[in-house]
């Protein structure tokens, strides 16, 4: 089942946010990361049981002020630094379930970003190391000690 309008408006919202905006680092530039195309790839591509955790993910991510910061507002109503900050602690959170769903959110929005090759290139993701030069194996010489003498 596709998603609806209202789940793609909320991953535009939440998945951006896991980049904090006051941090240095990888810097990904506005409109640079489709998130909601590279997040709407991944659920095309998951069993229908996965469809519907990341779509309970998206629910929990948006009514996640309510149980974090104890504050009766939406994910929306947030600044861009305190949804970063929420998430965070989603991903944290002491509760397996709140953490789980807060690490695919997060993983969503890395898959989508990694589908950017400006984003890849900056991270020097697709650089391959060199090879190792091929080692020459040397036969070492075995030195016969001393023939000990039978009495």
């Amino acid at each position: 089942m596709p998603m609806t309008g209202v789940e793609r408006h909320w991953l535009s919202i939440v998945l951006p946010s896991f980049l904090d905006p006051t941090a240095a680092g990888l810097g990904v530039r506005a409109g640079e990361v489709d998130f909601v195309r590279g997040a709407l790839a991944m659920y095309a591509a998951t069993s229908p049981l996965a469809q519907i955790g990341m779509r309970a993910a998206l629910v929990v991510a948006m009514l996640s002020p309510v149980f974090i910061l104890g504050r009766f507002v939406t994910f929306t109503a947030l600044g861009p630094a305190e949804r970063s900050d929420v998430l965070a602690r989603v991903c944290s959170h002491r509760v397996f379930v709140l953490r789980g769903i807060g690490v695919l959110l997060k993983l969503t929005a890395s898959m989508a970003m990694f589908r950017v090759a400006s984003v890849r290139a900056r991270t020097n993701h697709d650089r391959r190391p060199a090879p190792a030069p091929a080692r020459v194996r040397v036969a070492l010489p075995v030195l016969m000690g001393p023939a000990s003498e039978a009495a």
